[in-house]
């Protein structure tokens, strides 16, 4: 859609603070202000549609790896997740109406991409004092499952993390409608990786756990496209 084709209406209708990225944005984009809002639209659109590829992939890649070694109710095991994993499964087990009869799958389609994530962390605590005690994922998780659920990949449960970490960032910020042309601050941090980089990151999770589906998903995708005349 051209600039002329917005109706005038359309920038009065937005506030201020929802266009100021995009005042600041547009020179270095060369187009205006709204125009570059449109463009960010589509972008945030096109990850979007990337990321229901990625984390449906994610999840599943991860629940198989856990569901070979420690059987399909692997999270009602007492014995491997933190105080936030149990947290996040009990919600899930209330929220699917689970019960003992119901099949596995119905608490694990329940679990948001964040408690995957948070699988990859290095674990944290669990029960009150004095009997509370430490998660080390990295032996329980990490070691015995989880790295087989990245072939493609040879770095250690940190690194991996780390990515994930970013594309799930991305997934935030996308669901809260906040902007994605100026990019995305890593967290923890003040970097930002630009829109290629954070969509580069989608792909590289994706092709680690599978390149074929990697492959695929970077030929689909129409964000490369959007972003052909980014500066820079």
């Amino acid at each position: 859609m051209s600039d002329h084709t917005v109706p005038e209406e359309l920038e009065s209708l937005l506030s201020a603070e929802r266009l100021g990225t995009y005042h600041r944005h547009a020179p270095e984009w060369e187009r205006s202000p709204i125009s570059l809002y449109l463009l960010g639209s589509d972008l945030a659109s096109s990850m979007h549609r990337d990321l229901g590829v990625a984390e449906v992939v994610l999840r599943n890649a991860m629940n198989d790896v856990l569901t070979e070694r420690y059987e399909p109710r692997w999270w009602a095991n007492p014995e491997l997740l933190d105080e936030r994993g149990q947290e996040a499964v009990a919600k899930a087990w209330k929220d699917s109406g689970s019960n003992q009869d119901s099949p596995p799958g119905r608490v694990v389609a329940r679990l948001p991409m964040g408690f995957w994530i948070q699988l990859l962390e290095a674990g944290g605590w669990v029960g009150q004092k004095p009997f509370r005690t430490r998660r080390y994922y990295d032996a329980t998780l990490w070691r015995p499952a989880l790295r087989f659920a990245f072939p493609g990949s040879t770095l250690v449960r940190a690194d991996v993390h780390a990515v994930a970490q970013r594309v799930y960032a991305l997934r935030n910020r996308i669901s809260h409608c906040e902007p994605v042309i100026a990019g995305v601050r890593v967290p923890g941090t003040r970097t930002r990786r630009s829109p290629a980089e954070i969509h580069q990151d989608i792909i590289t999770l994706v092709s680690w756990i599978s390149e074929p589906v990697g492959q695929w998903l970077a030929h689909r995708s129409h964000t490369p496209a959007l972003l052909a005349d980014a500066p820079g």
